[in-house]
C-alpha cells in the first residue's frame, strides 16, 4: 500500500469517528432533556372544566327555556318545543358515546351549533361561551350540520311529484296571482374566506370568495329544490345549466302537471318556474321580456314583466328571511370548504323545518323589499312595495318557439282575463 493511500484511509476513519461521536452526544443530550421535561399540568384546561357551572348551555339556555321563551327563541332562533322536536329527530345521530364523565350532551352540541349559525360569531367565541375546546367546536359544528342535512332534507324539501307541484301552483295563483307557477328560482352567493390552495376558483364578480346556493321556493317562502356548492366565479345561468335541477328542466322530467287552461283565449298553458334574465327561457321556465334603456317595452310586455317580477321576488324574500335568522350569512364565513357547504345545507333545511313547525306561531319576518306578516286568520299578508329591480341585460338566449308561445300566452292573459287592478297603478 502506498503512503498516499494510507493517509487517505486514516483521514476517512477519523471523519467517521467524529460523526459517530456527534450522534452519540446528541442522543445523550436528547435523553437528558426528555428526562427533565415537565409533565403536562392538565389533561383539560381549567376553564373548560367549568362548563357545567359557567357554560351557556348549563347556566343560560336552560334557564331561558323555563323563564323567558322570547329571549330563548332569540338566542337559538326557534321555540323550546321546536328545539325539543329537533333533538328527537337528530339526537340519535349526534349522540356522543361517553368515554369520560364530562361528555357533551345532545342538547349542548345542537345548541352550540344553532348559536353559531344564529349569531355569526367565530368558533373561538363559541369556545369561550360554551366552554368547549376549539378543536371540538370545529368538529361538532361540521358533524351536526351534516347530520341536520342528512336527516331533514327528505322531510322538508319537495319530492318532485305531480300532485305536490299542483298544490304549489294553486298557492302561487292564490297569493301572487301567477297561474300555473310551480316556484321561483335564483342564486345566492355564500361569502367565505378564501379556501386554502383554491386560487381564484371561488372569486366572484363582487370581489369576494363565495360558493353559490341555487334554490327554488314556493309561494310561502319555503325552499323546494336546492343545489349547493358551485364555485362563485360561475354565473347563475351556468350553474343552473350544469346542476341536476337545471337538467330536470331541460329534460322536462320533474313531473310537472300537464298543461292547464287558465281561461285564456290562446289555449292551455304549461306549468313553469319563474326567474330573471340570468336564466334561459324554456317552456317550463319563464323569464322577463328583454329590453331596457333605448328600447321601450310595449305596455302589455311591461305588465308581464311586472307580474313575473312580483312572483319571482318570493325567492329573494326567502333568501332574506334565511339570512335574517341565520346571521352567519351576513359576513364572510371563516371555515373550510366542507364546513361552509355543510353550514349552507343545514341553514336551508332548518329554515323549512322551523317554518313548518311554527307555522301558526304568528312570527313576523322582515325580508327586505316586501313586508310580510300573518293576519288574523294566520294567512300571509303582504304590503306591496313594487316589483324587484331587474338585473341588467346579460345578452340574448336562444329559446324554442314553444317557449316563446307560452310567454306570449301569459302576456295576453295578464293584460286581459287575468288582469288585476294594482298592476296599472304600479306601471
Amino acid at each position: 500500500m502506498e503512503i498516499q493511500d494510507i493517509q487517505w484511509f486514516n483521514y476517512a476513519n477519523e471523519v467517521h469517528y467524529r460523526k459517530v461521536l456527534l450522534v452519540y452526544l446528541a442522543t445523550l443530550l436528547h435523553k437528558k432533556n426528555k428526562k427533565h421535561r415537565s409533565k403536562p399540568r392538565w389533561h383539560i384546561k381549567p376553564f373548560l372544566k367549568e362548563r357545567r357551572v359557567h357554560g351557556h348551555w348549563h347556566c343560560l339556555t336552560s334557564g331561558l327555556q323555563l323563564t323567558n321563551s322570547e329571549l330563548y327563541q332569540n338566542f337559538i332562533r326557534m321555540s323550546a318545543s321546536t328545539f325539543e322536536e329537533l333533538v328527537c329527530v337528530v339526537g340519535p345521530k349526534i349522540k356522543r358515546f361517553p368515554s369520560r364523565p364530562d361528555i357533551l350532551s345532545v342538547g349542548e352540541v345542537l345548541t352550540a351549533t344553532l348559536r353559531y349559525l344564529a349569531s355569526g360569531e367565530s368558533m373561538m367565541s363559541i369556545m369561550y361561551s360554551f366552554r368547549i375546546g376549539k378543536a371540538t367546536v370545529s368538529k361538532l359544528i361540521l358533524q351536526c350540520c351534516e347530520v341536520l342535512w342528512d336527516t331533514l332534507n327528505k322531510k322538508v324539501l319537495v319530492v318532485p311529484v305531480t300532485n305536490k307541484w299542483a298544490k304549489i301552483a294553486a298557492e302561487f295563483e292564490n297569493k301572487w296571482q301567477v297561474p300555473n307557477c310551480v316556484g321561483s328560482i335564483d342564486g345566492k352567493h355564500i361569502i367565505h374566506q378564501a379556501f386554502a390552495n383554491s386560487g381564484s376558483e371561488n372569486y366572484n364578480y363582487k370581489g369576494s370568495h363565495s360558493i353559490i346556493l341555487l334554490a327554488m321556493c314556493d309561494a310561502s317562502y319555503n325552499f323546494t329544490i336546492v343545489d349547493i356548492g358551485a364555485a362563485g366565479r360561475c354565473s347563475d345561468g351556468g350553474v343552473f345549466s350544469n346542476s341536476e335541477m337545471g337538467k330536470g328542466f331541460f329534460q322536462n322530467n320533474l313531473n310537472f302537471p300537464t298543461a292547464k287552461d287558465i281561461d285564456s283565449a290562446s289555449g292551455p298553458i304549461s306549468y313553469y318556474a319563474l326567474g330573471d334574465e340570468a336564466f334561459p327561457l324554456l317552456t317550463n321556465r319563464m323569464r322577463p321580456y328583454p329590453g331596457r334603456g333605448k328600447r321601450k317595452l310595449p305596455f302589455n310586455e311591461s305588465i308581464f314583466n311586472y307580474r313575473l317580477s312580483r312572483g319571482r321576488r318570493t325567492i329573494e324574500n326567502t333568501f332574506g328571511i334565511m339570512a335574517s335568522k341565520w346571521r352567519i350569512f351576513r359576513k364572510p364565513i371563516i371555515a373550510g370548504q366542507n364546513t361552509v357547504e355543510a353550514i349552507t345545507k343545514a341553514a336551508v333545511v332548518l329554515h323549512n323545518f322551523i317554518k313548518m313547525s311554527e307555522n301558526n306561531a304568528g312570527v313576523r319576518y322582515c325580508s327586505g323589499p316586501l313586508d310580510i306578516e300573518l293576519d288574523q286568520n294566520n294567512q300571509w299578508r303582504t304590503e306591496e312595495m313594487g316589483a324587484l329591480r331587474p338585473v341588467h341585460q346579460l345578452g340574448t338566449n336562444t329559446y324554442s318557439a314553444n317557449a316563446k308561445l307560452t310567454r306570449n300566452k301569459l302576456k295576453d292573459y295578464f293584460s286581459s282575463e287575468g288582469a288585476v287592478a294594482f298592476q296599472y297603478e304600479r306601471l
